[in-house]
């Protein structure tokens, strides 16, 4: 009679997952002329009945601060960061771990990495310590013009796409990128009508294009030409050290989003078959395995993807102001590294280790949009991983930055908000997608920057070699409330309103 999974149970093998798969493959071993015994002999060399299930460890990997807290505010939001690291410490794969001037939590539920954290993980990628928005990243273009400010964020304004989904049909950009190789991988099969999409889009949230201009002094220069950047330190000299910069800031929009969730539910798969008590945001697929390799290529290609949106955002605009590209540079902060059989992941933690040629990486980062964005040469200091912060990261999350704000419906003061901005933004051409300030992407949502400057040095993370001076700012803010939405709450005001009103004649004689 046909092997049973009550045979293979009697046996010895356990009810679970792979109950089934082992019997699959018992009845094709019976199938080939293998007597019973030798079917369980050749079945056990493939599906093994007793398996190590991995577990957490009980205490946490070391974790290093590179951060410091003077405020209450600070306080707080550093113990979560902290709370949440030491969870996903627990988890085997994980080496190390370090904590960033930037942290602050990005989420409340196990094990979920905090904006600012970074990881050491041996042979293994964990598609939640790089979250859904994969290779969110930061692009410069230092470029000559001598344009007014507000034409050229007139054309800027006119270039990019800010706000949910992608380019509708007939808008749609094009690129080589779409055409490369790469669509038979199983984590991106059918995604190319994605990829192409959502080309020259920025999306939401904090993701904003920044123009600024940066004087680069003699020893700016001197640091540049000795850490091997030649093409820039030429330049400089050309240029007396002085250029306009458009920066972006933005990741792999949804075609990354759709890479992440179909990591995350493979890794889910693999933990739930060989490990045990594994939090959903730190699942892991093994490096060396099928699924880490196609993901791990994946991922390459996202990181490709997404550089070239980038470039060809800067591209539009240059083509419009009638300029052309000196130097770019560019930089991830949501994303993965392998460095020998290790794998780094970031999340918003811009790398400062050597690159290919022992050059120290040349990264950016951001303080706020009324701020500097700082030049930085990477100091390669392993005692946190070799990385840095990506920006200013925030000590209060929206809803809590917001509350101060607002009245006692609930609603923000427009006129209070103008006031606040104009204060903190003051000479700068600042603009938002959709027309409605999002004050809690405003200077005020964020850190200190020159804390987090003195903290850069005082951790000894990075070098700067440079600051873009703000003069203009298209910031995405929180994504346009649709119809529906505003009929909906308009509706709600006008019902508690109304009941307000009831309780008052109520309570008359």
């Amino acid at each position: 009679m046909e092997i049973k999974a009550r045979d293979l149970i009697a046996a010895g093998w356990h009810e679970g997952r792979r109950l089934g798969p082992a019997l699959r493959r018992a009845r094709d071993l019976e199938a080939s002329g293998l007597s019973r015994p030798e079917v369980l002999v050749a079945l056990e060399l493939e599906f093994p009945k007793q398996l190590a299930v991995i577990l957490p460890r009980h205490e946490p990997a070391p974790l290093a601060e590179a951060i410091e807290a003077d405020t209450p505010e600070e306080a707080t939001n550093l113990a979560a960061a902290r709370q949440r690291m030491q969870e996903l410490l627990r988890i085997p794969v994980v080496k190390r771990g370090v904590i960033m001037p930037d942290a602050c939590p990005s989420g409340g539920a196990r094990a979920t990495i905090p904006v600012g954290g970074a990881i050491e993980v041996e042979n293994a990628i964990l598609p939640g310590a790089h979250s859904a928005d994969i290779c969110c990243s930061m692009f410069a273009t230092f470029f000559p013009a001598n344009h007014p400010v507000g034409e050229m964020m007139d054309h800027l304004q006119k270039t990019t796409h800010f706000g949910a989904g992608g380019r509708p049909r007939g808008n749609q950009w094009s690129s080589a990128v779409l055409d490369q190789p790469v669509w038979d991988n199983p984590f991106l099969s059918g995604l190319r009508s994605r990829a192409q999409e959502f080309l020259g889009t920025q999306g939401d949230g904090n993701h904003f294009a920044y123009l600024g201009r940066i004087q680069f002094t003699e020893p700016q220069r001197a640091a540049l030409e000795a850490a091997g950047y030649g093409e820039l330190s030429d330049w400089i000299v050309r240029r007396d050290g002085d250029f306009n910069v458009l920066v972006t800031h933005h990741g792999s929009r949804g075609l990354g989003a759709d890479l992440y969730k179909r990591g995350q539910k493979a890794a889910r798969h693999w933990c739930d078959e060989n490990a045990k008590d594994i939090p959903d945001a730190a699942v892991w697929l093994p490096g060396d395995s099928p699924e880490g390799r196609d993901y791990w290529e994946a991922l390459q290609y996202i990181g490709r993807w997404t550089r070239e949106n980038h470039a060809l955002i800067h591209e539009a605009l240059l083509r419009r102001l009638g300029q052309r590209a000196l130097v770019q540079i560019g930089n991830e902060h949501n994303f993965v590294w392998k460095r020998g059989d290790t794998y780094l992941h970031g999340k918003g933690a811009t790398p400062a280790w050597q690159d290919a040629q022992g050059r120290p990486l040349l990264g950016l980062i951001p303080l706020n949009m009324a701020r500097e964005i700082l030049l930085v040469l990477g100091a390669n200091n392993d005692d946190y991983l070799s990385f840095c912060p990506h920006g200013a990261g925030r000590n209060l999350s929206r809803t809590a930055m917001l509350a101060p704000y607002k009245d006692a419906d609930g609603e923000l003061d427009p006129a209070r908000v103008q006031q606040v901005l104009a204060g903190s933004t003051t000479g700068l051409d600042i603009r938002w997608h959709g027309g409605t300030p999002d004050l809690s992407e405003s200077p005020l949502a964020y850190k200190d920057a020159t804390k987090v400057k003195a903290q850069i040095d005082r951790f000894g993370l990075a070098r700067v070699v440079g600051e873009i001076q703000p003069r203009g700012c298209i910031m995405a803010g929180e994504a346009a409330e649709p119809a529906w939405m505003r009929v909906r709450r308009e509706k709600r005001a006008r019902h508690k309103a109304d009941r307000r009103e009831g309780s008052v004649e109520i309570s008359e004689p």
